[in-house]
């Protein structure tokens, strides 16, 4: 029933998400749209200046990465990773440190390696609370400096299991804007879940795209939209994957120090930045860390965010252009 309900949110999301880019701009260029489903979520691709040839290899994009660095399908580099503890493959080596440098910067509060915690937690399955001992074992192997990159070759130390669950629609946004940038599209807005590319002009005049920015304790709306030239936008909130158990809402935003649902000052963080891997690493990390230490997690990487607390306040942080 959770399951089902994540993905109604997930649709709906995406329709507000097209109503916004398609009605509120005028585009002299011609729109080729298209959608499909990978990485767990719903695929939006919506084109100006490009092809339905252009909007296909867009999603494939997508589901190539996820045969890289999803840990579950069996071939995979992630899951080589983690049957063996080596692997050799350039998308994870840098996914890896582009990782390791957010988990540093945040004294490890977004690790990758919290592969072993997250099979524990079943956040589609009716809302069981996993066993202290298992997630207290769980927690031995934790620790960002267990994975090592050298060139093309990722190695771990053993047990060692590695989730890029958190980055992974981040990163497929990145993949995606090098491929409209190869096929020489004018300009697109792709969705991949929580995360959200703006690629190039989406019309002559050079008008800036706007995205919208889904409330965090109603379904049916949007708490306003982010306004910018390009980039990548990505959320994380308690909303997107929890259940509750005696009046306690335990959702998969988990804290790597504790190994449960991070107590956190903050109900949902956005963040804008270039890259669509940084963007959700950041949003993850700035939300386990709360207002403080998030924002200036957040402005040591450039990036801007809007931060929505537990009291329904909303916090903007760096050059974000946010209205409500």
């Amino acid at each position: 029933m959770q399951k089902k309900r994540n993905m109604l949110v997930a649709l709906f999301a995406t329709v507000l998400a097209a109503v916004l880019f398609v009605g509120w701009l005028h585009t002299d260029f011609k729109a080729v749209a298209k959608s499909g489903f990978a990485m767990g979520t719903v695929v939006t691709a919506k084109l100006y200046g490009g092809s339905e040839d252009d909007a296909a290899a867009v999603l494939a994009s997508v589901t190539a990465l996820e045969n890289e660095i999803s840990r579950n399908i069996d071939t995979t580099a992630v899951s080589v990773l983690n049957r063996t503890g080596r692997a050799e493959s350039e998308v994870l080596a840098d996914a890896v440190t582009a990782c390791r440098a957010v988990s540093a910067a945040s004294d490890g509060a977004f690790d990758i390696t919290v592969g072993a915690l997250t099979k524990l937690w079943d956040f589609d399955g009716g809302g069981v609370l996993p066993d202290a001992g298992e997630i207290e074992s769980a927690l031995s192997s934790v620790d960002y400096n267990r994975i090592t990159v050298d060139g093309d070759t990722i190695t771990a130390d053993a047990g060692t299991q590695i989730d890029l669950g958190a980055v992974g629609k981040g990163a497929a946004c990145d993949a995606v804007r090098d491929v409209l940038a190869a096929r020489g599209v004018s300009g697109a807005v792709v969705s991949v879940g929580g995360s959200v590319l703006a690629f190039g002009r989406r019309n002559a005049a050079g008008d800036k795209w706007r995205i919208a920015v889904r409330h965090p304790r109603d379904a049916d709306s949007y708490l306003g939209v982010i306004t910018l030239a390009e980039g990548c936008v990505s959320t994380s909130g308690d909303y997107e994957k929890y259940f509750e158990k005696d009046g306690v809402r335990y959702h998969h935003l988990l804290d790597p120090a504790t190994g449960y649902p991070a107590k956190s000052d903050l109900v949902s963080v956005t963040v804008v930045c270039k890259s669509g891997l940084l963007s959700d690493a950041l949003s993850t990390a700035c939300f386990v860390l709360g207002e403080a230490r998030g924002r200036a997690l957040a402005l040591a990487f450039g990036a801007g965010a809007v931060f929505v607390r537990t009291d329904g306040t909303v916090m903007t942080v760096g050059d974000v252009v946010f209205s409500q």
